[in-house]
């Protein structure tokens, strides 16, 4: 053998050995990037049920507000009718009506921003509608009085996120 086969023999030996560290590394990296991806994921599933908590809690919020409001009401009117409240008595029930009014905005309002992450699939797609069906059904029924106004007709409602949820949800009824 002369000195050009033992270079060739050592650069192969060289090149084996860079080979074997190559895929040593090259499997942990694999398995360091799985390993993140599972992180991300469990980080990601934390993120969303975080979001799906806020979500309930506004509107929970929003309802027991609305429905406070619409109590107040009950309690002030004891009974009575709008015309035989006395002169002093009418502002306070405007009073009482506009927060009411604004109460359910405010809960329409939550409903929107969680349609809206509904669409944008900040939730979880199944859960949600689990959980929501019923109410964004009962928001858009053009039966229920006191969404009506902001809600109808669904042309001119501001809330268009609701609404294509209640068509992906209710698109073959009718």
């Amino acid at each position: 053998m002369d000195a050009g086969d033992y270079i060739a023999l050592g650069s192969a030996g060289i090149a084996l050995v860079s080979m074997a560290v190559t895929i040593y590394f090259s499997s942990k990296a694999s398995s360091a990037s799985q390993e993140s991806l599972r992180n991300a994921d469990k980080a990601n599933n934390i993120a969303i049920g975080q979001t799906e908590t806020s979500l309930r809690e506004q509107i929970m919020n929003a309802r027991n507000r609305m429905e406070d409001c619409g109590f107040k009401i009950q309690d002030f009117l004891k009974g009575r009718k709008k015309d035989d409240l006395s002169e002093e008595e009418l502002p306070h029930l405007e009073f009482l009506e506009s927060t009411w009014r604004s109460s359910t905005e405010s809960y329409l309002n939550s409903y929107e921003d969680a349609c809206g992450k509904y669409l944008d699939n900040k939730t979880d797609k199944e859960r949600f509608k689990k959980a929501y069906i019923n109410e964004v059904k009962n928001i858009c029924d053009p039966k229920r009085t006191s969404f009506e106004r902001l809600m109808h007709p669904e042309a001119t409602s501001n809330f268009e996120a609701i609404w294509k949820v209640y068509r992906e949800w209710h698109r073959h009824e009718k």
